[in-house]
């Protein structure tokens, strides 16, 4: 007995044990990862609930003070309460121990800011631009903060050079006219006319549509005493704008005050044909009277005319001819050009004048021979050799918009050979270069770009359009190393964000293209060095972290998912790469944390929700794995509720309810499943295994037979049993029944027992109080051969590694049988003879302590137990191996064995012959096959070697002696099983 409490009492510490651990691992499960508490306050903070978020977030502080993205998210919290220094503490914190935190460095500007610290500002600014020197809304804000400084000359450079890396953003281009305007008002009020006329130009160019910056400049050219450029520029103006009646009566206008009214009114006229406006005939009348009253004041030029007509004087026609050009009377210019050339023969001035005049007419094939032909008269003459190269220049561009660039090639050579003006020269090589590109003659258009490069080195396009060529050509890398090339010069840096961004135009689809052909490694290779020229670029990044997941570099997807989360926080795609990266090290909650906050405000994203239903999957896998089975279908459910027909989910989901035991929620979710062909087979047969444990009822038939080894005696015992079974109770009624051969008297039998009939009547109730913890009690009765009585309770603890520890003790009423005798006088001189059995009853007490594990598809198991008899005590232990080679649960192969001075308790409990004191041992092998849901079939064979004593009788009648015959016997049993659930 002391044994027995010694046993009990371990027992109980292993369970405290137990117990306690599992507190601990409860109390662990309460303390979340970084990413829950930043993802989750994250979520709160943008849902508006700030001081929900804040409880949270401090919770998170407490346990995680260092990491950056919590004392972000606690800067941001006090930046919106204005207490602006603590705010700078927690963001100060984030930046220190990560500088990419981007927005942490974006509150630190607002925060510096509004505390009017403009320079920290910039610095912090500038750090954000080494990281995303492509950031616009940056560039925009360091403008900003240096005029907030006072340093306008600055902000205007900015500005300015920002419009030259933007060159068709809208919004640059407007903050750079108002700017411009900005600064032209303040001009004009301060009197300085002239930086107000230079502030103009760059108005009318930049916004070629506004009308008032024509008609100011106009005004001021005028105030200036420039009449000419003034006449010039409201010409512009009308040409860019030919509906501004405005600006055609301002031209008029001061062509009248110039008494130039034959050329005002040839102005208005030709403008009339095409703008309808009322005010341009009224002023047209105005203007017609005008001149008619100036013609009445005796005009010169109509006095020479009449001069002219009379004495035809060289001084009135050179005045006529004069006059006429400059007022562009064209037709008397014609005439009067004639009148000269007749009298004075083809001279360089007249060809110009007639040039001049063929030109304002818009006769430019006319222009353009008479131009040539003056170049050629005159090839020293560097003015009209510019005059010609702008001329060829212009005809040139105009069959480049018409797409004729071979037909514009002869006129760009001609011009790039003629002129001596570098601007009009560069502007025809540029051409030429765009005709080449077009025409696909690459090797001409590189020849170009390198006589430009030679010609002009501060040229900004050559290495840009240079990589372009190379591209067009299939020269990829060729074009990429030229980008490099020009981004290794350290003295022209202000041109790194054009290079970076040509170079990224050109290997983004180079990229694409080496993944498309399978070249992995290549691709890679350069999404690492896109990289290196652009870090923030998003489709650099995307392919560096698709390319290092295909080529299994672990550690180089981790840091450009790491690099992408910095610069695209809220980016879906990344934060489902982020999750991937936790899922790969099967740190699944850390990714289910991550991605749970995202659901909220994307619920119909694929790859969200793929991605967290994946990693929930995988989550409750793992927890299943874990003995959590209860976490394990919590998880999959709040999967579920964003992908409710994953049928993966729905699986595991069920291979928890599997795990609980629930047989019949196992089955409802499994069977969703739809398995591939491979494992169809497999996964019909786990189906209708779980089918066959969920069902209530149970009936099993066995017939147990035994044979001696060394004689021909029979000894057998048939069942019959019934099982009822809900959530948590499990009933059982069984009948046993047993027959054996008895000798009669006067033989000698061989036999343990007598003969005659046994019946037992057995009931078992077995109680899950748990998940973990269930309680058996059983009784029975017998009439014969079986123990009289039994009553058995057990306990069974389930441990979560798949370890089941059980402790029971049972009661046994059995009894013991011995020959008597009795004198027989009717042979020779008599003696001793079998007369019967004498019938003894005896209490067997006996517990002991069962200890299962399930690795897998194995299941071993053993007990111990100690039985009290008659105050002897008795041992026995026994052994088991199951192997379920199929997936339904219950077929499997049994080997089993037992050993001691007791008997194995199946002997005892089947009424089988056994005996104590001296070794009993066993060895057995069976199985048992599922056939379908409903039924099953299983045989069982054993050796048993047990020990015997029969005694006898020898001696006369009054003297004899009680001997008692020992030996070891064998017996073989075959168990056949016949299962029917239901």
């Amino acid at each position: 007995m002391r044994k027995f409490g010694c046993l009990l009492i371990g027992l109980i510490c292993f369970v405290s044990i137990v117990g306690v651990y599992a507190f601990n691992i409860i109390e662990k499960d309460d303390v979340h990862t970084p990413d829950y508490y930043e993802s989750n306050v994250r979520s709160m903070f943008g849902r508006e609930q700030w001081e929900a978020g804040k409880q949270l977030l401090d919770e998170g502080l407490s346990i995680y003070p260092d990491v950056n993205g919590l004392n972000e998210l606690c800067g941001r919290y006090h930046y919106r309460k204005k207490d602006y220094d603590t705010a700078r503490y927690f963001l100060v914190r984030a930046v220190r121990d990560n500088p990419e935190n981007v927005e942490a460095k974006q509150l630190l500007i607002k925060v510096e800011d509004e505390t009017r610290n403009y320079s920290s500002a910039i610095c912090y600014v500038n750090e954000l631009l080494e990281i995303n020197p492509y950031w616009q809304g940056l560039w925009r804000k360091k403008i900003e903060l240096y005029r907030k400084q006072g340093n306008v000359e600055e902000a205007d450079r900015l500005l300015r050079r920002l419009r030259q890396i933007y060159p068709n953003d809208s919004t640059v281009q407007r903050d750079y006219v108002y700017r411009l305007e900005e600064s032209y008002q303040e001009r004009r009020k301060s009197g300085d006319k002239e930086k107000a006329v230079a502030l103009l130009r760059d108005l009318v160019e930049v916004s070629p549509q506004n009308e008032g910056y024509y008609l100011d400049l106009v005004n001021l050219l005028l105030q200036q005493g420039n009449t000419e450029e003034a006449i010039q520029t409201a010409g512009v103006g009308v040409s860019r704008i030919p509906r501004s009646s405005a600006l055609i009566i301002k031209k008029a206008s001061i062509l009248a005050e110039e008494a130039r009214y034959q050329e005002a009114m040839a102005f208005v006229k030709s403008r009339m044909r095409t703008n309808r406006d009322g005010h341009l005939v009224r002023f047209y009348n105005l203007l017609l009277a005008e001149a008619a009253n100036a013609a009445r004041m005796n005009d010169p030029y109509v006095l020479y005319g009449k001069v002219y007509e009379t004495s035809k004087s060289d001084e009135a026609l050179d005045y006529m001819l004069n006059t006429a050009v400059t007022r562009g009377y064209n037709d008397d210019a014609l005439y009067y050009l004639a009148e000269a050339k007749r009298r004075r023969g083809e001279q360089t001035s007249l060809l110009y004048k007639e040039y001049l005049v063929y030109k304002r007419m818009g006769n430019t094939a006319k222009a353009y021979t008479l131009l040539s032909n003056l170049v050629k008269m005159n090839p020293e003459d560097a003015d009209l050799a510019d005059e010609f190269a702008r001329n060829q220049l212009q005809q040139a561009s105009e069959l480049v918009s018409d797409g004729f660039y071979a037909e514009a090639l002869p006129y760009l050579k001609g011009a790039v050979r003629g002129g001596y003006d570098d601007e009009t020269k560069l502007a025809a090589l540029d051409k030429t270069y765009a005709c080449y590109y077009e025409l696909r003659r690459y090797d001409d258009a590189l020849a170009v770009l390198d006589s430009i490069h030679e010609e002009y080195p501060d040229y900004e396009g050559y290495f840009v359009k240079k990589a372009d060529v190379f591209s067009r050509r299939g020269q990829t890398s060729e074009a990429l190393d030229v980008l490099n090339l020009a981004m290794s010069d350290t003295v022209q840096t202000e041109l790194y964000p054009m290079y970076a961004a040509a170079y990224e135009e050109i290997a983004i689809p180079y990229i694409k293209e080496l993944i498309e052909r399978g070249a992995s490694g290549r691709a890679f290779g350069e999404s690492v060095h896109l990289l290196e020229v652009n870090p923030s670029s998003y489709e650099g990044l995307q392919y560096a972290i698709g390319m290092s997941d295909r080529l299994d570099r672990h550690e180089d997807y981790d840091a450009y998912v790491s690099q992408a989360r910095s610069i695209y926080p809220e980016d879906i795609d990344f934060i489902v790469k982020q999750a991937a990266s936790y899922s790969r090290t099967e740190n699944y909650r850390r990714a289910v944390d991550l991605l749970r906050p995202q659901l909220d405000d994307y619920p119909d994203n694929d790859g969200l929700v793929g991605a967290f239903a994946e990693n929930s999957e995988l989550m409750a896998l793992q927890l299943i794995k874990e003995h959590e089975p209860d976490s394990a279908i919590a998880v999959a459910d709040t999967a579920l509720l964003f992908d409710e027909n994953n049928e993966s989910l729905l699986l595991a989901k069920g291979t928890a309810y599997e795990a609980m035991h629930r047989y019949d929620s196992a089955y409802f979710y499994q069977r969703k499943y739809k398995p591939g062909i491979e494992e169809a087979e497999s996964f019909k047969r786990h189906i209708d295994g779980l089918l066959s444990r969920s069902y209530r009822n149970e009936i099993s038939l066995e017939y147990l037979q035994g044979r001696y080894g060394e004689e021909d005696v029979i000894t057998s015992v048939a069942s019959a049993s019934y099982i009822r079974k809900n959530a948590y109770n499990l009933f059982t009624g069984r009948i046993n029944y047993a027959g054996r051969d008895g000798s009669t008297s006067g033989g000698d039998p061989e036999d343990q027992v007598s003969g005659g009939v046994g019946l037992q009547l057995q009931g078992g109730w077995e109680h899950r109080f748990s998940r973990k913890w269930a309680g058996t009690l059983t009784a029975a009765w017998a009439n014969k051969y079986f123990p009289k009585i039994t009553v058995g309770l057990q306990a069974a603890y389930e441990a979560d590694n798949g370890l089941s520890l059980d402790i029971h003790a049972m009661y046994r009423r059995i009894s013991t049988y011995s020959k008597t005798f009795r004198w027989d006088d009717s042979y020779g001189e008599g003696g001793w003879v079998f007369n019967g059995w004498d019938r003894s009853n005896h209490n067997l007490f006996s517990a002991g302590l069962g200890l299962s594990k399930v690795w897998n598809q194995v299941l071993v198991g053993g007990k111990a137990d100690a039985y009290l008899l008659s105050s002897r005590f008795y041992v026995n232990a026994s052994a088991q191996l199951k192997y379920y080679p199929l997936e339904d649960g219950r077929t499997n192969i049994t080997v089993t064995g037992a050993v001691g001075t007791a008997p194995e308790a199946d002997m005892i409990d089947y009424a089988m012959p056994s005996s104590f004191d001296r070794l009993n041992t066993m060895v057995g092998l069976g199985g048992t096959y599922m056939f379908n849901s409903h039924l099953s079939g299983g045989v069982m064979g054993t050796w048993h070697t047990f020990y015997t004593q029969l005694n006898n009788r020898t001696g006369t009648r009054t003297k004899y002696v009680e001997n008692i015959d020992t030996r070891y016997k064998n017996l073989y049993n075959v168990y056949l099983q016949l299962f029917i659930h239901f």
